[in-house]
């Protein structure tokens, strides 16, 4: 058995240790506690030394919810590793470690948890990304999180006077915005939507009602329309940052990531939104297969402060590698072998439920029994298609390390629960 097959096996065996935060222990109750009953109140947990900030949707219910996550940065490795120091430590293999964590990752083994967590459930959201925000000034923070941020002053109270106003003249747009702000910030996006659209057309020229319209619409998934409504506001407001960062994004998920690559590169800097742009910027060039270009803009995220950009540099580096060696290398002939063998198995076991259904004469009794496994079959020869015929799959980019981000691997990237 060789090296890397020993340290699967023993990681399959013995999960990794996963830093989780937890909170600090109660000293003992106080005479004056004991006497009066209460209970102490819970500390707030300190978010300045947060690693990073994200926001992505999540199933919940019928539909999806909106959740901010704290991340803390892990404890050094001497603390993970007991203090305990190796005499001897042979070359890290940065892949082959990617490889394990994505097997523990897929089978459950991989527990990762973040300090905190913020959903939109609550009106209290908007205003708790904002704080974060504030409070962990060092940390990586991507833009769906300024997104969000933007709502924190959402006037929910005056909903029945925006209404009213709505009917004023020329005052129409203004609070056709603040309505739809509001309705944001409760959770009736549809209705915001709406209402959004409605003051675009009270007031075509409005910018910050495209922008919200843009955004609403990114919230929902819709990037097409994003993407419309967020080039308005960039036409009624040229070079404005914040547009052209939101815009930049719906064109990320749109898959257009040479107009994503034109919009991200303008927003590119050494410092928070601008460095997270340079991020983005990166990845649509990986995503395009500009490989040096992508390793170089790399190199100039490392040099981002402040904020851990060096390891999320090192993470898009790894994927850089990754990505060009399975389009002409080794990996992607390993990859279409396994995907040929997989898809090979499917074809084979789907054959001998066929002969066996035919054996039994159930096309002609029980049709419906005998189509199942059919169905099953071609689902799966469509997903292992894709892998045989040299495409990345949606689980080959993936995480290094926890609390850092990765544009390819959040869940804005996958389909939403109706659409599967």
């Amino acid at each position: 058995m060789s090296q890397s097959e020993t340290e699967l096996a023993n990681a399959r065996a013995a999960p990794p240790e996963i830093w989780e935060p937890t909170a600090p222990e109660a000293g003992p109750p106080t005479e004056e506690g004991e006497l009066t009953g209460e209970t102490a109140t819970p500390v707030e947990p300190d978010l300045s030394p947060a690693r990073s900030l994200l926001t992505e949707p999540r199933s919940a219910g019928f539909g999806e919810v909106l959740v901010t996550d704290v991340w803390l940065p892990p404890p050094p490795r001497e603390e993970r590793e007991g203090g305990k120091e190796k005499e001897e430590e042979a070359p890290v293999d940065r892949h082959r470690q990617w490889e394990v964590r994505q097997e523990l990752r897929q089978i459950g083994l991989l527990r990762e948890r973040p300090l905190l967590s913020y959903d939109a459930r609550t009106e209290q959201y908007w205003g708790q990304v904002r704080e974060a925000q504030q409070v962990a000034q060092h940390a990586i923070v991507d833009a769906y999180t300024e997104l969000a941020a933007a709502f924190a002053e959402a006037d929910v109270d005056g909903i029945r006077n925006h209404r009213a106003e709505a009917g004023e003249y020329g005052r129409e747009a203004d609070a056709l915005l603040e309505l739809g702000r509001a309705y944001v910030a409760i959770g009736r996006l549809k209705s915001a939507r709406g209402v959004f659209q409605a003051a675009a057309k009270a007031d075509p020229l409005h910018p910050q009602v495209w922008w919200h319209l843009g955004v609403a619409h990114l919230f929902a998934r819709a990037n097409a329309s994003a993407v419309s409504a967020l080039e308005h506001a960039l036409d009624q407001a040229p070079a404005d940052s914040r547009t052209e960062l939101a815009l930049a994004v719906a064109q990320y998920h749109a898959k257009n990531y040479a107009a994503a690559e034109e919009l991200f590169r303008r927003q590119a800097g050494a410092s928070g939104l601008r460095a997270t742009a340079r991020s983005l910027l990166a990845c649509s060039l990986r995503l395009q297969e500009k490989w040096e270009e992508a390793r170089l803009e790399l190199g100039f995220l490392r040099e981002a402060r402040p904020g851990d950009w060096a390891a999320l540099a090192q993470q898009c580096l790894d994927c850089v590698d990754r990505g060009e060696q399975k389009q002409a290398g080794p990996l992607r002939a390993r990859r279409r072998a396994k995907q040929m063998w997989k898809s090979l198995a499917a074809a084979g076991a789907g054959g001998v439920w066929v002969a066996y259904a035919i054996a039994q004469d159930l096309f002609q009794k029980k049709i419906q029994w005998a189509a199942l496994p059919l169905f099953l079959l071609a689902m799966v020869l469509a997903r292992t298609l894709r892998g045989i015929s040299g495409r990345e799959l949606p689980g080959e980019f993936g995480n290094a390390d926890q609390g850092l981000p990765c544009w390819q691997a959040t869940t804005w990237v996958r389909p939403r629960q109706s659409e599967f």
